[in-house]
């Protein structure tokens, strides 16, 4: 029965899964080109991810504190994902490849120096 009905709507399927390839890979493209700009980059980093060890609820604030054409040092400031919700810094090096900013390294930070 199942096998019948799968066979009869068989472009049905395919086109349905086509479109939803072609959704996915637009949004990872757009995904990409947001990612040119250091803070969205940041945010997305911090703020994104199952498996995110240092992940954000919310960030306050950015604080650039070294910049080249391929480097950048940023201190990002927020409030934890995980309860009691304090406020963290942490500082990011970022590297950027291609045009896209990259997370390099994160530790987190006692203040911001």
């Amino acid at each position: 029965m199942l096998k019948n009905f799968v066979l009869k709507n068989k472009k049905i399927f395919i086109l349905a899964f086509s479109a939803f390839l072609i959704v996915l890979y637009a949004d990872y493209r757009i995904n990409l080109s947001k990612r040119s700009d250091i803070t969205y980059a940041a945010n997305y980093y911090m703020t994104s991810g199952i498996f995110n060890t240092h992940k954000l609820y919310k960030i306050d604030s950015y604080t650039l504190k070294f910049a080249s054409t391929d480097e950048s040092i940023l201190f990002v400031s927020g409030i934890e994902s995980k309860s009691p919700h304090k406020t963290v810094t942490y500082k990011l090096t970022m590297l950027k490849t291609y045009g896209i900013w990259k997370l390099k390294h994160i530790e987190q930070a006692n203040s911001l120096n």
